[in-house]
């Protein structure tokens, strides 16, 4: 029985291990793909969140303030309308009124395409949508960002992005 006052040690948390089976299915889409193993379990839990958890960020909250140049400043534009600035971990386009650029095109699924950051590199993401997003008339599913990218949701509707400086 613990003493009055003792400090109790925090519980760690068990770390998910897997299991040779999985390591397997693993390796053989990593074979069949071309992608790492760490991409494809970094897909599949994405997937695995948008069907249970929508709006659930896979990016972990910042504790407190993030330091100056931990992430680059990052802008979209959206139909060659304004730049936005991206601030959040997980910024959302879509059809939905909840995203975070709303677009009443019908086209569009209602939560199409997400930008997060990973190691401080911001990602496009596409949610599964219906339609997919293009680069350069290519489907893309997740793709690093790069300064002056270009992608169109549904085919159809420009997303460019910009990074660094302030807003135009």
């Amino acid at each position: 029985m613990p003493r009055k006052g003792a400090k109790r040690k925090p519980e760690r948390k068990q770390r998910v291990a897997l299991g040779p089976d999985d390591v397997e299915v693993v390796e053989r889409l990593a074979e069949r793909t071309g992608l790492p193993p760490r991409e494809i379990l970094e897909r599949a839990l994405a997937a695995y969140a948008a069907a249970v958890a929508p709006g659930m960020s896979l990016v972990p909250a910042a504790a407190g303030k993030p330091r100056r140049g931990a992430q680059p400043r990052l802008y979209v534009s959206v139909e060659g309308r304004p730049e936005i600035e991206i601030t959040k971990t997980e910024f959302v386009l879509g059809r939905d009124p909840s995203c975070d650029i709303a677009l009443d095109i019908a086209l569009l699924s209602p939560r199409h395409a997400r930008v997060l950051f990973r190691q401080g590199e911001p990602v496009f993401e596409d949610l599964r949508s219906q339609r997919g997003t293009y680069q350069h008339g290519e489907r893309i599913d997740v793709k690093t960002i790069r300064d002056g990218d270009e992608f169109d949701l549904g085919g159809f509707v420009p997303v460019r992005f910009r990074i660094g400086g302030k807003a135009l």
